[in-house]
């Protein structure tokens, strides 16, 4: 937990910011190739919830969208 605060949530910010600023610069470039909803959430919605919804400590697949299955 204490390398989540002192390591990974600054990063998480750090990743949440540097993507927003991308997301705006590739907007034209993603609405005219109609995948600016999946480069949203790819560049803020992930790094966001990464940051500021996960409980501390707890490092999930927070980006998979698909159930694992075991055998």
């Amino acid at each position: 937990m204490l390398l989540d605060m002192a390591i990974a949530r600054p990063v998480g910010l750090a990743g949440t910011v540097l993507g927003i600023g991308t997301f705006i610069v590739a907007t034209p470039f993603t609405l005219l190739s109609g995948t600016w909803k999946q480069a949203g959430k790819r560049l803020v919605v992930y790094p966001a919830k990464f940051t500021f919804v996960r409980g501390l400590g707890d490092f999930p697949g927070y980006m998979e969208e698909y159930e694992i299955v075991e055998d």
